[in-house]
């Protein structure tokens, strides 16, 4: 999972640079089915050039916040770093007590290790998130996207039980500082943003 998303980063990465921009906002990577049984991840943004910039960082940056969000963090004293990914995979197999649980007569109770495995997976995937922010150098990160997918599956060594799957994918933004105070006192946010000659000029 990661190795399939970070070489559709890599490869949006390197047209953005071939396009000698510094930067992609707005990255959404998306998961399809493909064929035999197979993934696609694709990634797709909008490179960035800063103006009056003859040369941009080594490593065009990634960042899947919006154009409006991106300015908001900029003139916050905040700057992208780069996607920061988190995934875990976790099974269950089907217990006696979680058979128990979900039978017809067992009324409306919750099932304890359904439960755990959701929550231990959320938590192995926050843990690999934060793990990622510090591989990247960056001081926090934003995050946009938090997904979990559960599937069931039949077990493959006993007759008439399940195994279940939790998968769940966080994906943010680390961010770094370039401020001296760490932020900046940021301009009240704008509903509408104008877009004519004088908001140019004003800019």
């Amino acid at each position: 999972m990661y190795q399939a998303r970070h070489t559709a980063l890599d490869r949006m990465t390197a047209e953005c640079e071939a396009l000698g921009g510094h930067g992609v906002v707005g990255v959404r990577l998306r998961r399809g089915p493909f064929l035999l049984g197979g993934a696609e991840f694709t990634a797709i943004g909008t490179a960035v050039r800063a103006q009056g910039v003859a040369s941009g960082p080594r490593v065009p940056f990634t960042s899947d916040l919006s154009g409006q969000d991106f300015a908001r963090l900029i003139n916050a004293g905040w700057a992208p770093a780069g996607l920061a990914l988190g995934i875990a995979m976790g099974t269950r197999h089907d217990d006696r007590a979680t058979t128990g649980q979900v039978r017809p007569w067992a009324g409306n109770t919750e099932v304890a290790g359904w439960t755990e495995l959701v929550n231990q997976t959320r938590h192995d995937a926050r843990n690999r998130l934060d793990a990622d922010v510090r591989r990247i150098g960056a001081d926090g990160v934003v995050i946009a996207i938090m997904q979990m997918r559960v599937s069931q599956r039949p077990c493959p060594v006993a007759v008439g039980r399940s195994d279940h799957v939790a998968e769940v994918t966080i994906v943010g933004t680390a961010i770094v500082s370039f401020s001296g105070s760490g932020h900046r006192n940021a301009r009240p946010a704008l509903a509408v943003m104008p877009l004519g000659p004088r908001r140019r000029r004003a800019g």
